[in-house]
């Protein structure tokens, strides 16, 4: 299971416009769209933000069921961060989520968390043959041989995996059965 949360830091201020006292849109304190703002984030508040993002990351390392993490900036968009965790389950993730230690340095970085699907269920994936075989455990329902002419290096290796979801996910609810 693969869990996510993008971040967006605020603009940093153009020294060159004083956006509030010029009295246009955005300027009754929005801070996100008014005048006065510049393009990019200013470096002090993205390398604040990443020291601490990589501390959460690490919180979140120590806890039991973790696989792996990234912390990645939008190349084009400066101000935009994502953190990737892989997990066992969303169980592993949920519990990891209540870790004190997660709480303390998590939490914070949180104000600039984007309302976004953050937990994604994943049914393929492309490795290096080398990575291939440390994903032995893995359930794999069916494993495609990809022919040099499909696009993949040669070494590349292409698995497809079951969904652990209901066939009627996307619609079930309840009080929505089949007996009607």
């Amino acid at each position: 299971m693969l869990a996510q949360i993008t971040f967006q830091l605020p603009a940093a201020p153009d020294p060159t416009v004083d956006g509030p006292a010029l009295g246009g849109p955005g300027s009754e304190g929005s801070g996100l769209d008014g005048p006065g703002l510049a393009e990019s984030v200013s470096d002090v508040a993205g390398a604040g933000f990443a020291v601490s993002a990589r501390a959460a990351l690490a919180a979140l390392a120590r806890c039991a069921g973790f696989r792996s993490g990234r912390l990645a900036r939008a190349l084009d968009a400066p101000g935009t961060w994502l953190l990737t965790t892989e997990w066992d389950g969303p169980g592993a993730w949920r519990r990891a989520l209540s870790s004190f230690d997660v709480r303390c340095t998590l939490t914070p970085l949180l104000v600039h968390a984007v309302d976004a699907p953050g937990s994604f269920e994943v049914l393929a994936e492309v490795t290096a043959l080398a990575e291939v075989t440390a994903l032995a455990e893995v359930t794999v329902s069916a494993e495609v041989t990809v022919p040099a002419t499909a696009g993949l290096e040669p070494g590349r290796s292409s698995r497809v995996y079951r969904s652990d979801r209901a066939a009627d996910a996307d619609v079930a609810a309840p009080g929505l059965g089949l007996d009607r």
